[in-house]
C-alpha cells in the first residue's frame, strides 16, 4: 500500500511540473497576444516588462533598444530603479556594447567574473537577455532578482528565451504598423486636399447625389476599401506573428542534431503542412549509450495543435527525465492531457528507448501508426502499447523489448506519410501513399545509412504527393544498427 501511495505521490509531483509549464506556455502565449496589437516600440517594451517583472515576481527589470552603431538607447523603460540610476547603468554599459559578451545571455549565478556578470551584480541585476531584433536595430533586457529571493531555474531561463524571441518578432513588425497608419492618414489628406481645394463646378458636380459614383464616392468608397484592408492586414500580420512564435518554439524545441549513440544511425525530419507543426520528434539522451526515440501526433491542424505539441514534447521530456518506467510515462501524460486540454484533443504516440550495449529497443504504442522494423528483408510492425494519449482519463500501456541485430532499420512516422496524396476531398485508397507502399520503400532502401534511407523515403513520399497540396504534416525517424 505505501509502495502505491508513494508512486501516486511520485506521479502527482510530475503532473504538478507539468501543470507550471502550461501555465508557462499560457503566459507566452498571452503576451504575444498582448503585444502583438501593440503599434509602436514604447508601448511593447512596457507591457512586456510589466508582463515579465509580474509572472516571475522580480523586484527590478529594465528594456532598452539600440540602432546599431549607437551607444545611447533609442528607446528604453524600466522599473524598479530611480531615474538616475537607469542612466548611470546605460552609460556604464557603453563599453561592453561594442563587446560580443552583450549579444549573448549572461546569468550571473553562472557566468564568473565576465565584465558584463559583474556590471550586472553591481546594480542588482541577475540576467542579461539580447534582443536582435533586425539588422538596424538590437536590444536587450536586465532582470534583477526574484522577491521570492529563488535563483532562476532552467524553466525560467528557457520561458525568458522564448519570450525575448516573442518580443523581437513582435518589435521587427512595429515599423511595418507604423508605415500603414502612416498610409492611412496620408489617403485622408488627399481626400481632404480635394474638398477643400478642388473647382467648385468640380465639387458640386462630385456632390451631386445622381453622381454618386464619380469621384469623391469613389474616393471615399476607396477610403472605406483602404480601411477594410487596413483592418484585414493587421488581422492577418497578427495572425502571422502567433503562427511565427509558434514556429520559432518548435524550432527551439527540437532536437539540433541526431544523437551520436555508438553502434546506431539516427536521423529525423518533419514537413509541416501550415507553418507550425501539429507532429514533434525528440531524442533525449538518457546516458553516452542510450537514448530516448519520440514521436507523437496531435489531432486536428493549426496554431492549437502546435501549442499542444510544444506541450507535450516539454512534458515528455519533464517524466523521462525523471527515469519512470515507459508504461508509466505514457500513462502520466495520458493523465496529463487528459485533464489540461479539450475532450476533442488527444494524441497518437510513439515513445521508445535505445540501449546501445545491450543492443536491445524497449517501446510502447499509444495508438501511433506502427513503427516498421526491418530485418533480413522481411518486416515487423511494432503495436504493443494501448490507447490514444488524452481519450480517457486512466489508461495503462504495455511495452515490449526487441533484441538488435545488425543491419536492423526502423522507421517511426506520423500518419502524414501515409496519407500523402491525399486531400479532404479525395481520400481513396488509390490516392494515398499508404502504407504498403512504404514497408515496399523501407525494403528497397534498408541497406542504405539512416540519413540516406530517411532522404529517400522523403522523396518517394513527395513524389507520390506531387500535383496535390500537403494536408497533413510529414515526420519521419530512421534508425539503423551497424
Amino acid at each position: 500500500m505505501n509502495s502505491g501511495a508513494e508512486t501516486r505521490d511520485v506521479e502527482e509531483l510530475a503532473e504538478d511540473a507539468l501543470a507550471r509549464r502550461v501555465y508557462h506556455l499560457n503566459t507566452l502565449y498571452e503576451l504575444n497576444q498582448e503585444i502583438s496589437t501593440l503599434r509602436n516600440v514604447r508601448d511593447v517594451l512596457w507591457t512586456s516588462l510589466l508582463n515579465i517583472i509580474g509572472v516571475f515576481g522580480l523586484r527590478r527589470g529594465l528594456i532598452a533598444i539600440y540602432r546599431e552603431g549607437d551607444t545611447r538607447p533609442h528607446e528604453f523603460v524600466f522599473r524598479g530603479l530611480r531615474k538616475n540610476t537607469a542612466t548611470r547603468w546605460f552609460r556604464d554599459l557603453e563599453p561592453h556594447l561594442e563587446s560580443p559578451s552583450s549579444r549573448a545571455i549572461c546569468v550571473v549565478q553562472d557566468a564568473g567574473d565576465s565584465p558584463l556578470a559583474a556590471l550586472l551584480k553591481g546594480y542588482q541585476f541577475r540576467i542579461w537577455l539580447p534582443l536582435e531584433v533586425d539588422e538596424n536595430m538590437w536590444g536587450g533586457i536586465a532582470l534583477g532578482e526574484k522577491l521570492a529571493e529563488m535563483s532562476f531555474t532552467a524553466d525560467d531561463l528557457e520561458l525568458l528565451s522564448t519570450i525575448a524571441m516573442s518580443i523581437q518578432n513582435v518589435l521587427s513588425n512595429v515599423s511595418l504598423i507604423e508605415a500603414l497608419n502612416q498610409s492611412v492618414l496620408k489617403e485622408t489628406r488627399i481626400r481632404n486636399v480635394f474638398q477643400h481645394y478642388a473647382p467648385e463646378s468640380v465639387v458640386s458636380e462630385v456632390l451631386d447625389p445622381s453622381n454618386e459614383q464619380l469621384l469623391l464616392g469613389e474616393s471615399q468608397a476607396v477610403r472605406r476599401m483602404f480601411e477594410e484592408m487596413i483592418t484585414r492586414l493587421e488581422e492577418q500580420h497578427r495572425l502571422k506573428q502567433d503562427l511565427d512564435l509558434a514556429h520559432r518554439v518548435q524550432e527551439y524545441l527540437l532536437p539540433d542534431a541526431p544523437p551520436q549513440i555508438p553502434g546506431i544511425q539516427i536521423a529525423a525530419r518533419s514537413i509541416p503542412a501550415r507553418g507550425v507543426c501539429g507532429d514533434f520528434y525528440d531524442f533525449i539522451s538518457l546516458s553516452p549509450y542510450e537514448v530516448g526515440l519520440s514521436l507523437a501526433d496531435i489531432a486536428g491542424k493549426g496554431m492549437a495543435a502546435a501549442m499542444i505539441a510544444t506541450m507535450l514534447q516539454s512534458a515528455t521530456r519533464m517524466c523521462v527525465g525523471s527515469y519512470y518506467p515507459i508504461p508509466a510515462i505514457l500513462s502520466i501524460l495520458n493523465r496529463f492531457m487528459f485533464r489540461h486540454t479539450e475532450t476533442i484533443r488527444y494524441a497518437t504516440m510513439f515513445y521508445g528507448q535505445v540501449n546501445a550495449r545491450e543492443s536491445i529497443l524497449t517501446y510502447s504504442n499509444a495508438g501511433h501508426p506502427p513503427a516498421i522494423l526491418c530485418r533480413n528483408d522481411e518486416i515487423q510492425l511494432l503495436e504493443a502499447g494501448g490507447s490514444f494519449v488524452g481519450i480517457f482519463e486512466e489508461c495503462t500501456y504495455d511495452q515490449e523489448t526487441i533484441e538488435l541485430q545488425p543491419q536492423d532499420a526502423l522507421v517511426i512516422y506520423s500518419d502524414g506519410v501515409t496519407d500523402a496524396g491525399t486531400t479532404p476531398e479525395s481520400v481513396g485508397p488509390e490516392d494515398e501513399f499508404g502504407r504498403e507502399r512504404l514497408e515496399a520503400t523501407v525494403l528497397a532502401h534498408a541497406a542504405l545509412p539512416a540519413g540516406d534511407m530517411l532522404d529517400a523515403i522523403s522523396e518517394e513520399v513527395i513524389r507520390h504527393a506531387s500535383g496535390s497540396k500537403q494536408f497533413d504534416d510529414i515526420t519521419l525517424i530512421v534508425m539503423k544498427v551497424e
